[in-house]
C-alpha cells in the first residue's frame, strides 16, 4: 500500500515540477498577452509606461508562480523518489 502511494505522490510532483517549468519558460509570452488584452480594452490606445509595466508584472508573477511550483515539485519528486526506493 505504501508503494502505491509513493508511485501516486511521484507522479503528482513529477506534474506540478512540468507544470511550474511550464509557466517559467511560458511566462513572457503570458505577460506579452495581457499587456496586448489591457491595449485591446481601451481601444487600441494605452501609456506606454502603463503597458510595460502590466507585461512586468505580469510577467514577474507567473515566473514566480513557476520557481515554486517547479521547487516544491523537485523536492517532492526527491522525497517520493527517496521513498519509492526504499520501499524496494
Amino acid at each position: 500500500m505504501k508503494k502505491n502511494a509513493a508511485i501516486a505522490s511521484l507522479c503528482v510532483m513529477v506534474l506540478v515540477f512540468v507544470i511550474g517549468i511550464i509557466l517559467i519558460l511560458s511566462s513572457a509570452a503570458i505577460g506579452q498577452g495581457f499587456g496586448d488584452a489591457a491595449m485591446r480594452s481601451n481601444g487600441g490606445f494605452i501609456d506606454t509606461n502603463k503597458y510595460e509595466r502590466i507585461i512586468e508584472s505580469n510577467t514577474s508573477n507567473f515566473r514566480t508562480v513557476g520557481l515554486v511550483l517547479s521547487a516544491f515539485g523537485g523536492m517532492g519528486i526527491l522525497l517520493s523518489g527517496h521513498s519509492l526506493y526504499k520501499e524496494l
